[in-house]
């Protein structure tokens, strides 16, 4: 773990059992709400250390991620019904690896936009502890393991 680490600090929340956004952990990740809410749903998965680069991992750990990563997908897209599953990878912000989850509406008025096209008002949809925990019960009843 690194202590400037936004994604490890999350982690570490997560093992004192401090973390209200938790949904599930899998063995190499867990699977967590978004701060916001601006696209319901928006979740992370985030791997449980701190590695930078998705090629740095041994190969067995990048399968087992990549089924841990659908395993997350479909599990928004039953609890949300979506339209599509848009899932974004960079870690240029915070060099850890961790994926974006974004369940789409198919009423959205720009659906076929990358999710990153209203970013500017994430934090406009904030949640709470009490919200995030709502929504990861929604999700986990979901979630087939």
């Amino acid at each position: 773990m690194t202590r400037n680490c936004l994604i490890c600090n999350r982690i570490s929340l997560w093992r004192e059992r401090k973390n209200p956004y938790f949904i599930h952990e899998f063995e190499n990740s867990i699977f967590v709400v978004g701060d916001h809410q601006f696209y319901a749903g928006y979740s992370l998965l985030l791997l449980k250390n701190h590695v930078r680069e998705l090629h740095e991992l041994e190969r067995s750990v990048q399968i087992a991620l990549f089924q841990e990563l659908m395993s997350a997908g479909k599990a928004l897209v039953a609890a949300f019904e979506s339209w599509k599953m848009n899932y974004s990878c960079y870690g240029n912000e915070v060099p850890h690896i961790h994926w974006h989850l974004f369940p789409r509406s198919a009423d959205e008025p720009d659906r076929e936009k990358n999710p990153w096209h209203h970013s500017s008002r994430f934090e406009t949809h904030l949640i709470n502890s009490q919200a995030a925990q709502d929504l990861a019960e929604k999700i986990r009843a979901n979630l087939e393991i």
